[in-house]
């Protein structure tokens, strides 16, 4: 019989897989994940491989928005001591995402809250806002596109966001390009580690 590996490395980050003993531990306590963030999503993979190519200055203050598990997070805070903040409207995500923190080391804060709750104030305290799977339903196209308006007004440095090309990501692509002039979409093919294809849009 073959065994099941529960856990894998990958951009240098440890990523528990669902049927680990600690992932089934949280569900059992009751932490079932309302809105998508039931396991890791591979978009995150392709903003890791970016970032990598394009890295973010040490100690960058980020925030993940939608964040899930909060690999994305991590591998920042791991790779560039970024300081790192993880919100989403599930606060049943959150003890995944600090186990997650505290298998890797490195120390995220995270938060319930939506992404239509981040004012400007509240954005001008990062540098970067990253996003992985996030822009999922047709709503969320006009939600992340005033997000991103906030975070432009905020002084935020960077926003970046990937996606495997969903109809309402491509929608938010097309609204960007006529508001935005240093923007920049990169399309992405990965084989490791594991096969995942997407684009990956940028405003700085």
């Amino acid at each position: 019989m073959t065994s099941r590996v529960s856990q894998r490395t990958a951009f240098g980050i440890k990523i528990l897989n669902s049927h680990h003993k600690d992932i089934r531990r949280i569900k059992r306590d009751g932490h079932a994940a309302e809105i998508h963030g039931n396991k890791f999503w591979n978009s995150s993979f392709l903003v890791m491989d970016y970032l990598k190519k394009n890295p973010l200055k040490r100690r960058a203050r980020v925030l993940e928005v939608g964040c899930g598990w909060g690999l994305l997070g991590v591998f920042c805070a791991k790779r560039y001591d970024a300081r790192v903040v993880g919100i989403d409207a599930d606060e049943h995500v959150l003890p995944f995402l600090d186990l997650h923190a505290k298998i890797n080391k490195v120390k995220i804060k995270g938060r319930k809250m939506s992404f239509q709750q981040l004012t400007v104030a509240n954005l001008k305290n990062y540098d970067v806002i990253l996003g992985a799977d996030i822009c999922f339903w047709n709503e969320m196209t006009s939600v992340l596109y005033n997000l991103i308006s906030r975070a432009k007004k905020a002084g935020v440095k960077q926003v970046v966001i990937a996606d495997p090309c969903r109809q309402p990501f491509t929608d938010l692509v097309e609204r960007c390009k006529k508001k935005y002039d240093d923007i920049e979409v990169v399309e992405k093919w990965l084989k490791h580690p594991v096969h995942t294809s997407g684009e990956i849009l940028i405003i700085r």
